[in-house]
């Protein structure tokens, strides 16, 4: 990948937050912080939580992957999220915080297959019983030299993504997959190997569309047009290449499995599955 489009990528990663392992090293999956926490967020409906951030729990801790990793990626390792927390004022302060990392963490490994190794939860509010602890809160603690996010502006970035991947199905293989910088012969042979990689992978249990990386419009007007939903790199031809995949899945299905199983129709696709190496990224989980 060449130092612009690798800029590109990571201003619009900025977006989502950070990219997290999922899984194990071998499984080369990652999910953005986003679509995590919302995940997150989910399991625990009557609970206000604020300035949610996810990372490695330690330095060091981190392993190497076993296929190239998306720019800016987590390397896989044990993680830590620390999150504000506002607990009833008529409930213990440490049993309500124990019952919310419990769900936080069972949720992180059965809904997501991420490897949650520890809650820090800060209780930072004490919240009347007639109060509504089921107010909408910051997703997650805006990095440096980022604004706060809220969940208004998480839904513009959802509906920003699902415009730029209705626009990446329209114009075709050649521009997901960066083809429009190849010519000739290699550029045909990028698209049509896309085209068997797309198809397979939407064939999927729990893939519920291709859905790439769409971060702040000024990030986008600054670095050009998204990076498609499926890009290859190296010689589809020959065998030996990396493919990057970016998916929506769909909330009833582990999001691990989902993301093991299309790395896995990738490589299929290709033909020789020794040679091709696949990293995918899960931006979105979709609401039941």
């Amino acid at each position: 990948m060449t130092a612009e489009r690798l800029t590109q990528v990571v201003r619009q990663q900025l977006g989502m937050g950070r990219l997290l392992p999922l899984g194990e090293a071998a499984d080369g999956a990652w999910v953005t912080e986003e679509a995590a926490l919302d995940v997150l967020r989910r399991a625990v409906p009557d609970t206000r939580l604020s300035a949610m951030r996810v990372e490695l729990s330690g330095p060091g801790t981190g392993t190497e992957p076993a296929v190239p990793p998306p720019p800016s990626a987590l390397p896989p390792g044990p993680l830590t999220l620390t999150a504000e927390l506002a607990v009833p004022a008529d409930r213990p302060v440490p049993a309500a915080a124990d019952e919310v990392r419990h769900a936080l963490l069972a949720a992180a490994e059965r809904k997501l297959g991420l490897a949650l190794e520890s809650v820090d939860l800060r209780v930072t509010e004490l919240v009347d019983a007639s109060g509504d602890m089921a107010a909408p809160a910051p997703g997650r603690a805006p990095a440096a030299g980022q604004g706060p996010d809220t969940e208004a502006t998480g839904a513009a970035r959802t509906a920003g993504a699902a415009e730029a991947t209705g626009a990446a199905e329209a114009t075709g293989a050649a521009e997901a997959t960066g083809a429009a910088e190849a010519t000739g012969a290699a550029g045909a042979a990028h698209q049509e190997a896309a085209d068997r990689v797309r198809r397979a992978v939407l064939a999927v249990d729990g893939v519920a569309r291709l859905a790439p990386v769409v971060g702040p419009a000024l990030s986008r007007v600054a670095a050009g047009p998204a990076i498609g939903p499926v890009r290859i790199e190296g010689d589809p031809e020959a065998g030996r290449c990396h493919v990057l995949l970016q998916l929506g899945v769909s909330p009833t299905r582990r999001v691990l499995a989902t993301a093991r199983a299309a790395g896995a129709a990738a490589r299929g696709a290709l033909g020789a599955a020794d040679q091709v190496t696949v990293a995918v990224l899960v931006t979105a989980v979709d609401r039941v």
